[in-house]
């Protein structure tokens, strides 16, 4: 039972993080339509980006959850270029894992560039591989052992007919597309120094009430039976008391992120998400994951250079 209680709270953060891009182009969601305008126009300006640079901090904490707790302390920085016919990306991660009294460094590296892509996991010995032989790869693999209703590279190539054939699938879309944004989202605007700060903070537990969302909290407990058989249907009432229950033990959740916007270029310079997943009643006394992840964006439209590492292993496609 508490397994079963540990993965419904993470199909719940999974949930939590997925569903502002999925609801959020409904409603202002409180603010003011110029406001509200503003934002999204941000978002949408940002996302058709070519180049970027970035540079990050994440921590990440989980207690309480198994034996010994565990915390992430990571800092990371890259570039992004996708106006070209060979794209190119950088990240480097550095940092710690602790998990009890074991403290493991983190040292890794990504590159894309003319066609390859490179991967440390030390920051000084790298192997490579064609870009293609490694997104098929990581497609056919992920789709076996993920459980997936889709795979990625179907995903991909815009085949969305498993998805939709999919009775739990097309259940959990159409609750999304059901939902009403305002109910559990709220969006403000303060500014200072001439940047515009957006935040939107998410009422987890009203989200996790929304009548829409039933579809979904049925599928969670067919994965919850333990007789191997399919669980029955649940009654209307049933499903009521079940997303009572969840909703109660999610109440002091919390998921906001703040977005600063420059109202000249209607770019977004930082965003920060923060997430308290208080896991009490689902795992035990002080059980929680937090999460902060903050991300500075720059020089868009900006040229960049990846470099391919030195030395760097190629590998052979029938070898992955």
């Amino acid at each position: 039972m508490k397994k079963f209680r540990l993965s419904v709270a993470l199909v719940v953060l999974a949930l939590v993080l997925a569903i502002v891009p999925a609801v959020l182009a409904q409603d202002t969601l409180g603010a003011s339509q110029g406001d509200y305008d503003l934002w999204t126009s941000a978002n949408s300006t940002s996302a058709a980006l070519t180049s970027v640079s970035y540079d990050f901090t994440a921590k990440l904490a989980v207690t309480g959850v198994q034996a010994s707790n565990i915390t992430a302390d990571l800092q990371g920085a890259g570039v992004i270029d996708t106006n070209s016919d060979s794209p190119a990306f950088q990240l480097d991660v550095t940092g710690s894992l602790v998990q009890g009294t074991d403290t493991t460094p983190v040292n890794l590296g990504v590159r894309i560039v003319d066609g390859n892509i490179y991967y440390s996991a030390d920051g000084k010995t790298w192997q490579g591989s064609k870009l293609d032989d490694a997104m098929s790869s990581f497609g056919t693999g992920f789709a076996k052992g993920s459980g997936l209703p889709i795979s990625p590279t179907d995903l991909q190539n815009g085949d969305l007919s498993s998805l939709t054939s999919n009775p739990q699938a097309a259940a959990a879309m159409k609750a999304l597309s059901e939902l009403k944004p305002s109910d559990f989202l709220a969006l403000t605007r303060t500014d200072a120094d001439g940047v515009a700060q957006f935040t939107l903070k998410l009422d987890v537990a009203k989200l996790l009430a929304s009548p829409a969302l039933a579809p979904i909290f049925s599928s969670l407990a067919a994965m919850g039976s333990t007789s191997g058989a399919a669980a029955p249907a649940m009654t209307d009432a049933q499903m009521q008391q079940m997303q009572g229950m969840i909703g109660a033990m999610f109440s002091t959740a919390t998921v906001t992120v703040d977005q600063y916007v420059d109202p000249e270029s209607k770019q977004v310079q930082r965003a920060t998400l923060t997430v308290a997943l208080p896991l009490d009643s689902m795992v035990g006394p002080g059980a929680a994951v937090n999460l902060t992840f903050d991300i500075n964006l720059s020089n868009y439209d900006e040229a960049v250079t990846v470099e391919a590492p030195a030395d760097a292993k190629m590998m052979d496609a029938s070898t992955q």
